[in-house]
């Protein structure tokens, strides 16, 4: 079992009882007796559905991955924030189920207070446990330090539990001492060394575990090594042809998702569209250009957010074309709703690479290797690289163009819903930009 998988059922199954122990003691102390066996019936039904939403939220806030353990103040600030948004939840359910004979209120807030000290408890045991026993020491083997590179980003992520014990060559390799609970990560060019491949499989007989350096470092940083991707790399990696069951429901959802969001922008337009025009001189809507599957190029509509909008010029952070209330429509992202038409049509989906002006993608075709092979699946209104880097500079678009592969590699409903989970979550946290 990876460490990965071992750190989630280490903290979400704990987690899923824990929730039901606080029901029990917040009975206890609010009924200041045990409750009856239909009592206690009756409170596990009501709050069993509720309790899935509340495992999601810590699914969303990462409280499932060995990130979240970095620092004892992460700990507990990811678990504030998650049950600040649970509360929301359960005020919210309970709202909409005013027949209930459970009224819980105050019974909420004990319920709510006793379960967030029993798993703050646990997960602070929990991140104990993995700063001691749940490293994963590792050796970089190559010939010219060609994996330097790979070794800062472990050093920088030490916190996802690996720890370099050293750069090994070819002229240390025979006299370093392996550990049997150690991995090695291996450049690609060893085929033509037998005597180093047959001490790696002597080591491999003593327990020491072995991964390419691109597989490694996908796993890790959940973005894909762009500088050694070749035509093998697509034809051995991507599916060219989406599988039915996915792009049938993935379609659904789009569809769905568009309706209802356009009734939501539909109903909020007049205020939106006033707010605009009160606050900056210029139009309410921005029409914009984009490259879109297969390299077509569609028509998107954005509330304005700027007082000057230039075509194929990159967006900066804090960018001084942003006007007051602009701000607040890209943190929010309802400066994108109009797009929910472009879901409805089908040339933008909701998950996706996010797509670029047509400047802009001329631009980085000619300096970046492959790069119209984000083109591959249609774009969306929110993606992977969306949620771990903002473009503003060729550099940050070849950082973007890894996530963006990462994600046809490996699309699927379960990337797709994590997207979307984490995309909500960043909503509510302002880390819109």
């Amino acid at each position: 079992m990876s460490r990965k998988v071992l750190t989630f059922w280490l903290v979400f199954l704990p987690d899923a009882v824990l929730l039901y122990a606080g029901l029990y003691l917040a009975a206890f102390f609010r009924y200041d007796q045990v409750l009856s066996g239909a009592a206690l019936s009756t409170h596990l039904a009501t709050f069993s559905p509720l309790y899935v939403l509340w495992l999601l939220v810590f699914f969303v806030h990462g409280l499932f991955e060995s990130a979240s353990f970095r620092r004892y103040t992460s700990v507990v600030f990811n678990l504030v924030s998650a049950f600040a948004v649970n509360f929301l939840l359960a005020a919210i359910y309970f709202y909409f189920q005013p027949n209930l004979i459970l009224t819980p209120r105050r019974f909420l807030l004990i319920h709510l207070g006793v379960s967030f000290i029993l798993v703050l408890a646990w997960h602070l045991i929990v991140k104990y446990l993995i700063k001691n026993r749940l490293t994963q020491n590792v050796y970089l083997f190559s010939f010219d330090h060609e994996l330097k590179d790979l070794e800062e980003e472990i050093k920088t992520h030490s916190f996802m539990g690996f720890r370099v014990l050293g750069h090994v060559s070819e002229q240390n390799l025979f006299s370093t001492q392996f550990s049997k609970d150690s991995v090695i990560i291996l450049p690609d060019n060893l085929q033509a060394r037998p005597q180093i491949l047959k001490k790696f499989y002597e080591l491999r007989k003593l327990g020491v575990g072995f991964v390419n350096h691109r597989r490694f470092y996908e796993n890790l940083l959940r973005r894909v090594y762009l500088s050694q991707i070749n035509e093998i790399w697509f034809l051995e990696n991507v599916n060219y042809q989406e599988k039915r069951f996915y792009g049938f429901l993935k379609r659904g959802v789009d569809v769905i998702t568009g309706i209802f969001g356009f009734l939501v922008f539909a109903a909020t337009f007049p205020v939106v569209a006033l707010l605009i025009k009160l606050t900056s001189p210029g139009k309410v809507f921005v029409i914009q250009e984009r490259v879109g599957r297969l390299g077509r190029v569609f028509k998107v509509y954005k509330y304005r957010s700027m007082y000057v909008d230039e075509k194929n010029v990159w967006t900066q952070v804090s960018d001084k074309r942003i006007t007051p209330f602009g701000k607040i429509l890209r943190k929010t992202r309802i400066d994108e709703w109009p797009q929910f038409i472009n879901l409805i049509i089908g040339n933008m989906s909701l998950v996706g690479p996010r797509p670029e002006q047509p400047g802009i993608v001329e631009k980085l075709r000619a300096e970046i290797p492959f790069y119209d092979e984000r083109h591959l699946v249609k774009p969306g209104l929110t993606g992977w690289a969306q949620l771990n880097v903002y473009a503003g500079s060729l550099e940050e678009s070849i950082r973007k163009l890894q996530y963006d592969f990462y994600y046809i590699k490996h699309r699927s409903l379960s990337l797709d819903l994590e997207i979307i989970l984490k995309t909500i979550y960043y909503i509510f946290t302002w880390q819109g930009r």
